[in-house]
């Protein structure tokens, strides 16, 4: 297991002062959100310097997006952030399908309801993606949000079914803020969902850092391992307290919640 954390949620001014504190605190990965924008040699050489691994990197959020051309704008840059991912040994590209309750796309009942033609589209989209993941060597991997975040994929089975209807190149993350909200049994839906889980977040049920609320971890990382799951625990949540204490004692916690399981 290793323990990853957001670029947004770290302290700094440059990505090798973000990258020099991450060090300093024993983080194994960063999360990159806007130092995706650099150029990729530039960007390749600082993290090589910092002894730090890109974890992830973010895709697009708008590939269901009603107009063509942002949609046709949301997969070339996916495709291009694919490309960075495998350039910095990062565990894929993160796609959200959407944000917001509602759908942006028209309610054709009775031949397709507003959610049936997204997901449609949703999976056209996917296997656009589906090469590229391929010959970059890396997936898209979809974050389940909760049901006040977006209302396509709010479960690790709903996810799932976008992989298996698409392919091997597309696979999950699970989210434990998500699935404490969504999940009948975090543990079981784990299970389900096996090897297409590639990336996990932490946050606590008030989505402060684990250990500040009443998750039970523990069963979620019994399942993690027995579905053979040694990737990163992304730290994504509000931090209480500054993050020079905070970011220790939560890692002691992951650690040892994670050996317990």
């Amino acid at each position: 297991m290793k323990i990853a954390i957001r670029e947004g949620m770290t302290p700094g001014d440059t990505l090798p002062e973000k990258l020099a504190f991450l060090g300093r605190m024993g983080i194994d990965g960063m999360e990159i959100d806007r130092s995706s924008a650099l150029p990729p040699e530039e960007l390749r050489a600082i993290v090589a310097a910092s002894g730090v691994a890109v974890a992830n990197v973010p895709g697009a959020t708008d590939l269901l997006d009603p107009d063509p051309a942002v949609r046709s704008a949301a997969l070339e840059h996916t495709k291009q952030r694919l490309h960075l991912a495998a350039t910095l040994g990062a565990v894929g590209a993160l796609v959200v399908p959407q944000f917001g309750g509602g759908s942006k796309l028209p309610d054709l009942s009775p031949l397709q309801t507003a959610v049936e033609l997204e997901s449609a589209l949703f999976v056209l989209q996917l296997r656009e993606l589906r090469a590229t993941a391929a010959d970059a060597g890396v997936p898209v991997f979809l974050e389940p949000l909760n049901r006040y975040e977006q209302h396509l994929v709010n479960r690790l089975e709903q996810g799932t079914a976008f992989s298996r209807q698409v392919g091997p190149e597309i696979r999950i993350m699970a989210d434990f803020f998500h699935m404490n909200i969504e999940e009948a049994d975090i543990a079981a839906s784990i299970r389900a969902a096996g090897e297409d889980i590639v990336y996990v977040h932490v946050a606590d049920s008030n989505r402060l850092q684990p250990g500040r609320g009443h998750l039970d971890f523990r069963p979620g990382f019994a399942a993690l391992k027995e579905i053979g799951y040694d990737g990163y625990l992304g730290i994504e949540c509000r931090i209480d307290g500054p993050l020079e204490h905070a970011l220790p004692e939560t890692m002691a916690y992951l650690r040892r919640e994670w050996d317990a399981a």
